[in-house]
């Protein structure tokens, strides 16, 4: 039994210095000089220090049980050469293998697909005094962001890459957009790489450790060793204090940046960036799932403007003082962005003189920058439904929802809140009580409305790698609070899976992405996989032969 949230879409997650809706930031030793105070930064060399130290101790916590292992065989067999080789060869193989995954999935741009951007690009670092990036890569965000591949242990070369959101390109004007790039070319010139991996690996490496066990299913204490328990522990004491550190650092990074891009660009071009950056950001947040809802039930294929949309949201409702108040005290949750305000009296901005409406599209920097057709083709490439899994998110919901009284829609699903400790921990107890319930056929009628069990049944449908399902409330015990669970019981072609490259977590997002559109927030539900070449446990499939099927 188990349920996945609904999969975002994957920006960029590494060690950049980025600069968007909530990743922009200047600062630098002359305007520190000029009287703006520091966040108390700690040290660079300080920081390195517990970043490196961190990072070996968590190489010692994942790899010694490792050595342990591979130590058995030189006990029983003796220190041998034979022993030894293969023992260190098979350490080797393992230690590799049980290493995080740091790779980017970002898709970099071929210099002769946007010959015009690269000179662009070029030309901003030639005139910092930047080095020049290797690569351009492009994703679906209102962003940008420089990165370092291969930085640290690597043997290979280490390749500069700078991000751009495709709506960031829509968004700006030439000016405002070539001010963006420089604030990240400042990052290069900087050379806040070199400790920006560090912070970024070792931070995010220990914030897995924490994680894992929960997102295993191994909350309780009994069910995870010492070993986990002292990694873990560890993690809570260090990430505090590290993260305080680390986000102090990366504001001063920020500020160091903008005063590198503010040698080349206008300063209100910076801030006209920030400011439009910050608020399209705010208002694609507020009114996407809306949008995306209204779009699935009338197109039965992806949108090819979904560039386009926020643009044409701002355009629609100027700018309010109100509203221009609230961009300029916005600053990132965990503070490794000062607030805006601080970065434009920085510049020196008056942000009541700062035009907060997006560029028409021949005034932007797509249209100057790319050809047309460049521009449709990665509009198409890097569309939010771009793939074979997220176009079956797409049919389901479309399936689910044309035709349909929009009466009957559920408010739009906002982010999942943040769950505590023990509320993870019970609803994974509830999880494995209803996955047992179903094992056992303790199930009885599904409670969904008849226009639920419907659109359901129809989003069903439009999934071929979903062979048959059915709906169930699973009933649970009153140990883990009572009542019972929407559970859907599916069985799944492994073939299809096979011919599409997908996989069973696919599938479930997929659902997940119609559960979303159908049930309110928070409904509490879960899903049973199992192939069509396999059978359901006795006791469950005497409950699905007497029950009306939702698909199959």
């Amino acid at each position: 039994m188990d349920t996945k949230a609904r999969a975002q879409s994957d920006l960029h997650a590494n060690q950049a210095e980025g600069m968007g809706a909530k990743e922009v930031d200047l600062r630098s030793s002359a305007l520190a000089d000029a009287g703006i105070p520091d966040d108390h930064a700690p040290p660079r060399w300080l920081l390195a220090m517990a970043a490196l130290a961190a990072a070996a101790f968590f190489q010692l916590m994942l790899l010694l049980p490792c050595a342990v292992v591979m130590a058995f065989p030189i006990f029983f067999y003796g220190a041998n050469t034979t022993v030894l080789v293969w023992g260190g060869l098979g350490f080797l193989i393992l230690a590799w293998l049980v290493q995080p995954d740091w790779r980017s999935a970002l898709k970099t741009l071929p210099r002769d697909q946007a010959p015009a951007l690269y000179a662009k690009v070029d030309a901003l670092a030639d005139a910092l005094q930047a080095p020049r990036v290797h690569e351009i890569a492009l994703d679906n965000s209102i962003n940008a962001g420089a990165f370092e591949r291969h930085r640290g242990l690597s043997l290979r070369p280490t390749r500069r890459v700078l991000v751009l959101g495709l709506p960031l390109l829509r968004l700006l004007d030439t000016d405002a957009a070539e001010a963006v790039i420089a604030h990240e070319l400042g990052h290069f010139s900087r050379r806040h790489g070199r400790l920006g991996h560090w912070i970024y690996r070792t931070r995010a490496a220990w914030m897995n450790w924490a994680r894992a066990e929960r997102l295993g299913g191994h909350d309780d204490v009994e069910s995870t060793s010492p070993w986990e328990r002292a990694g873990r522990n560890f993690a809570a004491m260090f990430l505090p204090w590290f993260r305080r550190a680390s986000e102090a650092h990366s504001r001063r990074c920020e500020f160091e940046a903008d005063a590198q891009a503010a040698r080349y660009a206008s300063p209100a071009a910076l801030g006209r960036a920030l400011l439009l950056i910050e608020r399209a950001s705010q208002r694609q947040e507020e009114s996407l799932a809306a949008m995306v809802r209204e779009r699935l039930a009338l197109d039965a294929e992806p949108p090819a403007d979904w560039v386009e949309w926020t643009p044409r949201l701002l355009a629609q409702s100027p700018v309010t003082e109100a509203e221009r108040e609230a961009l300029l005290r916005h600053r990132q949750p965990r503070g490794s962005h000062p607030p805006h305000a601080a970065r434009l009296e920085a510049l020196g901005c008056d942000a009541s003189q700062l035009t907060l409406t997006p560029a028409r599209f021949e005034d932007c920097a797509a249209a100057h920058w790319m050809s047309s057709a460049a521009w449709q083709a990665v509009c198409r490439e890097h569309s939010p439904w771009a793939g074979e899994s997220r176009r079956l998110r797409w049919a389901m919901g479309h399936a689910a929802l044309a035709g349909t009284d929009p009466a009957q829609w559920p408010a739009p699903a906002m982010a999942a809140p943040r769950r505590e400790e023990a509320s993870r921990r019970r609803r994974q107890r509830r999880l494995s009580a209803a996955g047992e319930a179903l094992q056992h056929g303790r199930v009885r009628p599904h409670t969904l409305t008849p226009w639920q069990r419907d659109a359901l049944a129809q989003a069903l449908a439009a999934n071929p790698l979903i062979g048959q399902a059915w709906a169930f409330d699973a009933t649970l015990p009153e140990a883990d609070g009572g009542g019972a669970m929407l559970c859907l019981v599916m069985r799944i072609d492994p073939v299809g899976l096979r011919e599409h490259h997908l996989t069973e977590d696919d599938v479930l997002d997929q659902v997940q992405s119609t559960a979303d559109l159908l049930w309110p927030a928070g409904r509490e539900w879960g899903a049973r996989l199992s192939y069509l070449t396999e059978g359901l446990p006795p006791e469950l499939q005497a409950r699905v032969d007497a029950t009306p099927r939702l698909k199959g």
